[in-house]
């Protein structure tokens, strides 16, 4: 029986392959299987400049089933490094509709059910895990970029410039950044209280101190201004999107423009699928010739909530470009 299994898996790999084949897509590389716990897993080996978000691409998986498929895991891939892929069957469309469809016919009818609440429109957002920095001051690693920081403690690249009056995003070893609002309070200088003026002209004349009253309450009162009110047009932009290379991991929905302001929120919509996010802009993309068609680059946790399946995708974006 586990034999039959065995081949019922090979000959589902060796389909996909085909498929794969058919639509210019580069065959699944396994080199074996494992069934652990009840589950069966794909045995596959690190090629030449293969990275981890490759291989999830390339099996139709993600990176965090990966991750727990393969504890300890480093994002940085190594060659010839076998990895456990988890092994998810592919399900037809007409299929998936049947499935659907026995599951609402098995369904009991409830006697007076609640209607649920409609699903929530807010763009998913989840919670990262940052690292705090003891007083709010970070000491800078070797190698270690402004981007790095900013994803480690989960604050814009931005704000490291403001807190620590950056005139670039170069950065030297040893060098001691503030990462927190509250690392920037207790930077600022405590401001010395002014002496109070001792007042040694006293009106003693009570005509003259009504006359002083009189002139004070006359004099007209200067009008206020009126707060400014920010103002802006939406811009839309379409292009090409794709991730940005990094070996940071952060949760957080990130991107890198040109032109958009920094701390900015962009809709960047992918045009073949319709799937559609909300980033924050941290920084720029660099003026280089092979970004000349990138509109937008997207954190790989924003990249793979969009857009699983692909390197780089056609996106529309658009955001509120201020005056």
């Amino acid at each position: 029986m586990k034999y039959i299994v065995y081949l019922a898996i090979l000959a589902g790999f060796l389909t996909r392959a085909v498929n794969a084949r058919a639509n210019g897509v580069s065959a699944v590389d396994s080199i074996g299987f494992e069934k652990v716990g009840g589950k069966i897993f794909v045995l596959h080996k690190v090629n030449q400049g293969q990275t981890m978000f490759a291989v999830v691409r390339q099996y139709g998986t993600t990176i965090q089933a990966l991750r727990d498929a393969n504890p300890g895991i480093s994002d940085a891939v190594q060659l010839g490094q076998t990895l456990r892929v988890p092994y998810t069957p592919r399900v037809s469309k007409k299929e998936a509709k049947k499935e659907e469809a026995k599951k609402e016919e098995v369904k009991p009818a409830v006697k007076d059910a609640k209607p649920l609440p409609p699903p929530s429109t807010a763009t998913p957002t989840a919670d990262a895990k940052v690292a705090v920095a003891p007083n709010g001051i970070h000491k800078v690693e070797a190698g270690q970029t402004l981007y790095r920081v900013a994803v480690k403690y989960g604050v814009l690249m931005a704000d490291l410039r403001k807190w620590n009056n950056l005139k670039d995003d170069n950065l030297t070893d040893g060098q001691e950044l503030i990462v927190s609002e509250k690392g920037a309070e207790k930077a600022k200088p405590v401001p010395v209280p002014e002496p109070k003026k001792v007042v040694t002209n006293v009106v003693k004349d009570s005509v003259r101190a009504k006359a002083a009253v009189a002139e004070k309450v006359m004099k007209p009162v200067e009008e206020v201004a009126p707060p400014k009110v920010v103002t802006g047009k939406r811009k839309s932009e379409s292009g090409l999107a794709e991730v940005i290379e990094t070996d940071e991991s952060t949760s957080k929905f990130l991107a890198l423009h040109r032109n958009a302001p920094i701390g900015a929120l962009v809709e960047v919509l992918n045009e073949y699928n319709q799937e559609k996010i909300i980033v924050r802009v941290i920084g720029r993309i660099p003026e280089t010739s092979v970004n000349d068609d990138i509109i937008i680059k997207l954190s790989s946790r924003a990249f793979e909530k969009v857009s699983p399946n692909s390197k780089r995708f056609r996106a529309v974006i658009s955001y509120l470009e201020t005056n």
